[in-house]
């Protein structure tokens, strides 16, 4: 799992570039109460006690980039007006690159008021003249495009005119040319424009109107995936389905499905922005399909506990991972975390590849105590999933002698794997775990305080790679070796730990 103070997700170790064409949109908000009716006409009163504005449509899709660890650049129309300005403020407050949004003379910007009372909307105001931009800003803003360096090409259509047909096929075209994937966030009810795009993400009612079916009867989202495959000539479908998840089918007809997150939903509100961003930023970085998708969904579920349009940002996305993770991977089922040394190495290497820090600690753990727990939680905290190295019977008998262990290790592997702060269990049998920890090389050694740097086996290996060494303190007056003493002495087995 990724470090959440200094962590790293794919797309920020390629320092992945998207750039984002589409409907440039302002959101306001005017929140506030409802507590009588006006006695000019029989409606309600609304008393404003907030007024907020954010950036909606492409231009949240470039702050969920930007926000997110991305870089990306923005291409679009925006009117001769106070909402472009107050648009590109709030884009340039967050570094997003506003160099190449064009001024359209003949129409306002687009802007989306919303009368809000405790969170609720009572009406919507629209600002909009929807028709196709014109042929000249089309070709300025092809031109613009194609002066910029970028890993992926996001194409946000909110339907507003700013992607007339033969633009979009220019843009698409081009992208291709330089063997750049194209995501599109759809709108309306022909997607034939969106022919040869790498991965389109609609939603169920927008795939079912593309297909021209009823969005109320129950299709199979798989079913959609195919036939918009099919019919319009795309790569990759990602089908989001609210709380029912998501679905993606890929270009070699692999299905993947993803069950939603559990959320407490506030606001759906540029969730489908969010998806879009999250898919644009892997596909740049070369981030797989299925890891994209996971990615996507988890920050879906952090957007909608937000209310009104907001982006995810990088401590959103970490924190939701360090939540999630250990499921994700099935840590949490005990018979999975027992694995061998082959089959291990070979999951923290997936793991690592995804930016994850692993760390790992070893011993014989004989008599599992609360001294034991409280090093293990303290050294689980240090990263994003915890391997132990347990001595294995022969190895433990060499350092221990003949009358140990007290415990077989296969037992003591099944007491570990039921502590939740442990991700993985793996046994050893050399005397030490050197060959061990170059087999798996962790991101962190872990060892108890008692021991010195150059004491610590396989530290060298470690600090070599770009990794680091932790020493834990033990608990006062707790050790395996004291039990068993007090065991043989019949001193009772009841120990508190020293102050």
């Amino acid at each position: 799992m990724l470090e959440q103070s200094h962590g790293r997700l794919p797309w920020e170790k390629t320092s992945a570039r998207v750039v984002v064409v589409g409907d440039l949109i302002l959101d306001e908000y005017l929140d506030g109460s409802v507590n009588r009716i006006s006695p000019e006409a029989p409606v309600p009163v609304h008393l404003v006690q907030s007024s907020t504005a954010t950036a909606g449509g492409a231009a949240n899709v470039a702050r969920n980039i930007q926000l997110v660890g991305g870089y990306c650049s923005i291409a679009g129309v925006c009117g001769n007006d106070g909402a472009a300005d107050q648009l590109k403020q709030i884009l340039k407050a967050d570094d997003v690159d506003i160099k190449n949004i064009e001024t359209d003379l003949d129409r306002p910007t687009v802007r989306k008021t919303r009368i809000t009372a405790n969170h609720q909307q009572l009406v919507r105001i629209d600002w909009e003249e929807v028709r196709p931009i014109s042929q000249d800003l089309q070709e300025r803003l092809l031109s613009r495009v194609k002066e910029l360096s970028c890993d992926a090409l996001l194409v946000s259509d909110y339907g507003k005119g700013s992607l007339p047909p033969e633009f979009l096929k220019q843009l698409i075209s081009y992208a291709r040319e330089q063997g750049v994937p194209v995501v599109v966030d759809p709108k309306g009810k022909d997607y034939s424009g969106y022919a040869g795009a790498d991965l389109i993400t609609p939603n169920y009612k927008e795939a079912c109107e593309a297909l021209g079916l009823d969005s109320n009867q129950n299709w199979d989202p798989e079913m959609l995936a195919s036939k918009l495959k099919e019919r319009f000539d795309l790569k990759n479908i990602l089908v989001t389905l609210g709380a029912k998840g998501m679905l993606g089918l890929t270009a070699d007809g692999v299905v993947h499905h993803l069950a939603a997150v559990k959320r407490e939903v506030f606001d759906v509100s540029g969730a489908g922005d969010t998806v879009v961003s999250i898919m644009a930023l892997a596909m740049g970085s070369q981030t797989g399909f299925p890891e994209a998708m996971r990615l996507a969904n988890l920050a879906a579920g952090c957007v909608v506990e937000k209310w009104g349009t907001q982006p995810i940002t990088k401590s959103d996305l970490l924190a939701a991972l360090d939540e999630t993770t250990r499921h994700d991977f099935g840590w949490h089922a005990t018979g999975r975390k027992i694995m061998d040394r082959a089959s291990l190495k070979n999951e923290i290497l997936n793991i690592q590849d995804q930016g994850r820090k692993i760390v790992f600690t070893n011993g014989c753990f004989d008599l599992l105590h609360a001294g034991h727990i409280a090093y293990l939680e303290e050294a689980r905290s240090l990263g994003h999933g915890l391997v132990i190295g347990v001595n294995s019977d022969q190895s433990v008998r060499q350092l221990k002698g003949e009358s140990r262990p007290i415990i077989p290790c296969e037992q003591r592997l099944a007491l570990l794997a039921a502590l939740e702060c442990v991700d993985y269990v793996v046994s050893f049998d050399e005397e030490t775990p050197a060959q061990l920890i170059q087999d798996l090389m962790p991101d962190v050694l872990v060892k108890g305080a008692d021991y010195e740097l150059h004491e610590i086996v396989g530290a060298d290996t470690v600090t070599a790679a770009g990794g680091k060494v932790e020493r834990i303190a033990f608990v006062d007056g707790l050790s395996t070796s004291d039990i068993v003493r007090r065991v043989k002495a019949g001193e009772g087995v009841s120990i508190s730990p020293q102050n």
